[in-house]
């Protein structure tokens, strides 16, 4: 079974999917981690103490507030912990906090699709359809609203279908063509440098 994290990894480079489900590389310690953990931990403390949900939007007071949701499907092969998970009389809203910048105040495209696939697990388990979702961008601040459609649900499941393509047949995809995202990675000194085009759902 994939995550939703493996959602958003593949869409920044599918390298990463192999790295991770076939050669099982162990990751380096990032500090990064317990970082966006501690932060994580604030946000949720500040949340909890509100009135309303998703930092003081009126319209939602007396929204239900559920935290470190965990979801799981046997139908779509996908599991997930949402970070907030808002319920209302009328809806459920997913919500994904980001410890980094948004793309110049819209989504970054692996988010959106990381979100929609959380937004795949609320409707499956809570037998509902989800029409919108947030992520929160701590270091701008913002939160960009998604709204999800058919069209985004489809290049969601066409994503999950191919990670599971490359676990199942075991074979080393290309990596991403940005090269700028290999400084960062975490898998660089396993990684041998194939370049070709990243996968791009809005295609």
């Amino acid at each position: 079974m994939i995550t939703v994290s493996d959602v958003k990894q593949y869409l920044y480079c599918p390298k990463i999917i192999y790295f991770d489900h076939i050669l099982h590389i162990t990751k380096p310690a990032d500090e990064k981690l317990k970082t966006g953990k501690d932060k994580h931990d604030s946000i949720t403390a500040r949340e909890k103490r509100r009135k309303g949900a998703i930092f003081y939007d009126p319209e939602l007071d007396g929204a239900e507030k559920m935290f470190r949701v965990e979801l799981e499907s046997s139908t779509l092969g996908l599991r997930g912990v949402l970070d907030y998970l808002v319920r209302t009389d009328r809806e459920f809203i997913p919500v994904d906090y980001k410890f980094g910048h948004s793309h110049k105040g819209s989504v970054q495209l692996n988010h959106k699709y990381q979100l929609a696939a959380y937004a795949l697990l609320v409707e499956e388990s809570f037998k509902t359809v989800v029409r919108r979702g947030f992520i929160h961008y701590s270091r701008d601040p913002i939160n960009v609203r998604i709204d999800l459609d058919d069209e985004i649900r489809r290049r969601t499941l066409k994503v999950i279908r191919e990670i599971a393509q490359i676990i199942e047949d075991e074979i080393e995809p290309a990596g991403t063509r940005n090269s700028s995202r290999c400084i960062d990675c975490e898998y660089r000194k396993y990684c041998i440098g194939h370049i070709s085009p990243r996968p791009n759902p809005e295609k």
